[in-house]
């Protein structure tokens, strides 16, 4: 009868959290839409450069919101229609000569070693053994350059411009500048990867509305 209970009990609060969840998407998917503006110029090279937004979500763990990120590109990766496949955008996006950004903003207080331990995690996520080491001196120079712990409502952005350098901005200050086309990629399959740590499909949500 005990374990009945108890059973009853988890069910419930499951159920509970899955609510307050959905009720926070509402929530935070109007806010993020204030927050991020569908349109952006960058500048690189003396030149500026217009990027729209292919899509917005929230980075969650255990229920915790832990920020809200919005993705940008340069131009509408070729290939879009009707019948394509969502895996086939993630790979154009990926593959697109286009300048692109990602801006993160916290809903949390987090230290710099949260930070770089779930940055890191979601690049082993999407590489194998090999990959990864082949990128390690451009991860370990990224990471080195995250010190400073965040509060709520810090903006962290991330930019990928076409001649394979990323550019690092915090609180806008730029800190860091590594040129590496395959540490970028690899980078960005943190959310665009087959094991993403967001709901990327909620990403290419424009995407999916413009083709």
């Amino acid at each position: 009868m005990l374990c009945q209970k108890l059973f009853i009990v988890y069910i419930v609060l499951s159920i509970s959290l899955i609510s307050v969840a959905h009720a926070n998407d509402s929530q935070f998917k109007t806010k993020d839409e204030k927050q991020f503006p569908h349109n952006i110029v960058v500048e690189h090279n003396n030149k500026q450069l217009d990027l729209f937004m292919t899509g917005l979500t929230i980075r969650r763990k255990y229920f915790l919101n832990i920020y809200s990120i919005a993705h940008y590109i340069e131009q509408q990766p070729d290939g879009l229609d009707s019948d394509i496949s969502d895996d086939i955008i993630y790979k154009n996006i990926l593959q697109n000569n286009g300048a692109k950004q990602i801006s993160m903003v916290f809903l949390r207080s987090l230290t710099a070693q949260q930070i770089q331990k779930s940055l890191r995690s979601g690049i082993e996520l999407n590489t194998n053994k090999q990959e990864y080491l082949q990128i390690l001196p451009q991860v370990e120079e990224f990471m080195h350059a995250i010190d400073e712990d965040v509060k709520k409502n810090d903006e962290f952005i991330i930019r990928w411009f076409p001649d394979g350098s990323v550019i690092s901005i915090f609180q806008d200050k730029k800190i860091s500048a590594i040129k590496s086309d395959r540490f970028a990629r690899t980078l960005w399959l943190i959310w665009f990867g087959d094991h993403s740590v967001v709901d990327r499909k909620s990403l290419i949500k424009e995407l999916l509305t413009r083709s």
